[in-house]
């Protein structure tokens, strides 16, 4: 099992994109969805994603919340236990900072993504290897967790590719979606789910160190919950599948 394949599995989930606008992306604020991690025909553990509102400085800001953790199994091997924190401005709906700290197996390391709206510039400051990085990004583009709500609010017409742009740590990575056909999936309490398929297509073999993500199933409503996603891994394929759903609360 390669170090970081827990956090690039989160990471496969949430590409981003200077193509949607502010305004189009929903957070919705309590819901939370919580997904078991497979390697091949091992459970490795469970993943968690939160969207909430704090209160930061005396501010009110939206937090989304990734948590990955290994099962007891898998830790008697090699534990696993990360945690990313997206801030999002919530007058304009915009990500500000990306806070990851991950521990797997001896490994730990802490990484900041602090986005300047206003310069169109991101820095990436790993606190554990010593080293930083400013870059110029596109206006609007999201962050990696943001854009997990802006892919669920894009508007897909089936069969016609989607071109986006993956801001990851140091690197911009080209990558087409491309929506596809319709089937039903059985989801935990959710029973069964009309889902929509969704093919990507990475412009590059190095996408996250080759963690490729090859299908994503959306709910095919007005929710578009994320239901399941497989991927390309050196070490065999992987997935994601939905177990718990809670809805946002109603304002």
């Amino acid at each position: 099992m390669r170090r970081r394949l827990f956090f690039s599995l989160l990471a496969l989930l949430l590409p981003a994109s200077p193509f949607l606008h502010a305004e189009e992306i929903r957070f919705p604020i309590g819901e939370q969805a919580t997904y078991s991690i497979h390697w091949g025909l091992l459970n490795c553990g469970t993943s968690t994603f939160r969207c909430e509102e704090i209160e930061e400085n005396g501010k009110t800001m939206i937090r989304v919340r990734v948590q990955a953790r290994s099962n007891w199994l898998v830790s008697t091997i090699y534990p696993v236990e990360d945690t990313v924190d997206c801030y999002i401005d919530p007058a304009t709906g915009q990500s500000v900072r990306l806070e990851k700290s991950t521990s797997e197996g001896e490994k730990i390391c802490r990484d900041i993504l602090t986005i300047d709206r206003e310069n169109n510039t991101a820095e990436w400051i790993s606190e554990s290897d010593n080293i930083s990085t400013n870059y110029p990004i596109e206006a609007g583009a999201c962050d990696a967790v943001s854009f997990l709500y802006a892919f669920r609010a894009h508007a897909f017409t089936p069969d016609v590719p989607q071109p986006f742009s993956i801001v990851v740590d140091t690197a911009l990575h080209g990558i087409t979606i491309t929506a596809g056909g319709t089937d039903r999936k059985k989801v935990g309490a959710l029973g069964k789910v009309l889902c929509r398929r969704y093919t990507v297509a990475p412009e590059r073999d190095d996408l996250f160190v080759r963690k490729i993500p090859q299908m994503i199933w959306l709910s095919d409503d007005e929710r578009k919950i994320l239901i399941r996603m497989d991927l390309k891994v050196p070490v065999g394929k992987a997935r994601i599948e939905l177990d718990e759903y809670i809805p946002p609360l109603q304002r």
